[in-house]
């Protein structure tokens, strides 16, 4: 038997580390579109040097064609973030469902339950399982403004860089 209390907060327990697995999943995108970099500044009045670590975004070159000032095409070196190039998409626990089949008591005011073995009827006899029954809906994720404005901020770069 286990008390309905302890039943319910394990699986909540459960769901919130499913969710916090995909939040985990979805940071990692910071790993995958940028690279830690250690950066170096020299204070100009005490000439103390302190270093700092920032996110650089990874970035491909590519060459872009554009017409100079004589109309003459050129190709220019353009520096693409990666992080402009992809769709985002982020995902959620939207619901989760458990259901499951047992018997509940009252023992010293807690209801406690006891998960009831099911068999199988027929001529071969199966072993008895406790039947339950779990759904989860992952559904896809507003991106966060501050992830849209990071976007856009480098998409607006990327424009100048081909105008």
């Amino acid at each position: 038997m286990i008390s309905f209390k302890s039943f319910v907060n394990a699986i909540h327990s459960a769901i919130i580390n499913a969710s916090d697995s995909l939040m985990d999943k979805n940071v990692g995108l910071l790993d995958k579109y940028f690279d830690e970099v250690t950066r170096e500044n020299k204070d100009a009045e005490t000439g103390e040097t302190t270093s700092k670590t920032i996110l650089d975004p990874k970035t491909v070159i590519l060459e872009y064609p554009s017409i100079n000032a004589d109309g003459t095409e050129v190709m220019n070196e353009v520096h693409v973030p990666l992080i402009t190039l992809v769709p985002l998409q982020m995902s959620q626990v939207e619901k989760a469902v458990v259901s499951a089949d047992f018997e509940m008591d009252i023992v010293d005011g807690a209801i406690e339950l006891n998960f009831v073995k099911r068999s199988s009827l027929g001529f071969m006899k199966k072993p008895k399982k406790n039947m339950a029954k779990l759904e989860i809906t992952i559904t896809p994720q507003d991106t966060s403004e501050g992830l849209k404005l990071l976007v856009e901020g480098y998409e607006s770069i990327l424009k100048r860089q081909i105008s």
